[in-house]
């Protein structure tokens, strides 16, 4: 068994779902203090302080190109154990797949850009950094250990040039895809606020419901662009309306309603609010509007590294990759504020389901494009 597979299982075995991250960011310092890096776990503190999760942060080489790893080794639950082929965090192999709960997503990348470094700084001499950052929360986002952790960095004067997230992008076969953005998402929550009172008397009450309705049948509508080269167009999708009104014979006094917008490059999620404001404004009725920011919309320049990167892939997996901006969100969108960022995995057929899985070949095929990628970025001969 290779180095890299065996870091896979072991990093597999880690139960770390949700806040359990302890024991295998403990292990990934030992691990990678031995390999020569300066390892540093960075606690992040959630708004409220109740709640502290540890970021990886380790770093190799100097000079003045930096390079910069992004990943995460939280993985979501299990789900029903017993309909797994085998338990989702023993590891097992079987006819070449490597079956466990984070193997796709994504401790097979973690473990594939780990294994890549030590092997590129054993074998070259390199004028340059090559930094990890491995987040505890990607999964459930409760503190959001990569942006307060980059945030950390770039205060204490860090830059990078450029970074590669081991984020599962491709769909069935590796070498499909690289992801140069991703597209924002914007959570509108929106309560309309009217008069209770008996239905018989209508005109002693105001129906917050009918007002709602009414705003929501214009968002529904509204179209907010038709896409650019990258991305389609911005979708807006009504995600729950509660009332929550037993009686049949009554109005209430307010009605709620949650919308998700997923919205591209030609957005930003103040613009999507302030349309929906305008809207407001125009739609008879008392309403409140709370927002949440998901993440901004990116896209990163197709410049000389993505070219290489695609070359490599291409030469590697003998598929040529179709630049995507698909999919949900990341915290590719956290490391896009600092340097040009792009995404390029394993797979993500079976991500999030029961039997999640990999070919070991892709993993190890995985490892070999992140080495030779170091290679062109450094231009070592």
């Amino acid at each position: 068994m290779s180095e890299l597979i065996d870091l896979c299982k072991k990093l597999v075995c880690f139960e770390s779902v949700e806040n359990n991250t302890d024991g295998v960011f403990d292990f990934m310092q030992t691990y990678l203090q031995k390999a020569g890096f300066s390892v540093e776990l960075i606690y992040c503190s959630s708004e409220d302080g109740q709640k502290s999760l540890p970021a990886l942060y380790a770093s190799i080489g100097q000079g003045k190109k930096h390079f910069l790893f992004s990943g995460h080794l939280d993985v979501v639950p299990a789900g029903d154990s017993s309909k797994w082929r085998f338990s989702p965090f023993a590891a097992e192999i079987a006819d070449g797949v490597l079956y466990g709960r984070g193997i796709a997503d994504m401790k097979g990348g973690v473990a594939a850009f780990v294994i890549a470094v030590i092997d590129f700084i054993k074998a070259r001499n390199f004028d340059g950094q090559i930094s990890l950052l491995l987040a505890s929360d990607e999964e459930t986002a409760s503190i959001e250990t990569t942006k307060k952790t980059l945030e950390i960095l770039a205060r204490r004067g860090e830059k990078f040039d450029f970074s590669l997230v081991g984020e599962p992008s491709n769909p069935n076969k590796l070498g499909e895809e690289i992801k140069i953005g991703r597209r924002g998402d914007v959570v509108l929550n929106i309560t309309s606020f009217g008069v209770q009172g008996h239905t018989a008397y209508p005109h002693l009450a105001e129906n917050p419901i009918h007002h709602l309705l009414e705003l929501l049948n214009k968002l529904k509508n509204h179209k907010f662009d038709v896409g650019n080269e990258f991305f389609g167009p911005s979708t807006l999708q009504i995600t729950t309306i509660d009332v929550g009104n037993k009686a049949s014979n009554m109005i209430p006094e307010k009605a709620f309603a949650q919308i998700d917008v997923r919205f591209n490059s030609e957005q930003t999620a103040q613009k999507i609010i302030s349309k929906v404001q305008e809207y407001i404004a125009k739609t008879e009725g008392r309403f409140e509007l709370k927002a949440e920011i998901i993440g901004e919309a990116f896209l990163s320049p197709k410049d000389d590294n993505v070219e290489k990167l695609c070359a490599i892939i291409t030469e590697v997996c003998g598929i040529t990759p179709e630049y995507s901006t698909g999919g949900g969100t990341s915290d590719a969108r956290f490391v896009a504020k600092y340097c040009p960022v792009v995404e390029f995995g394993l797979t993500n057929a079976t991500i999030h389901k029961l039997n999640e899985c990999e070919k070991t070949e892709y993993i190890e095929k995985l490892k070999i494009v992140y080495e030779k990628f170091l290679n062109s970025f450094f231009d070592v001969r």
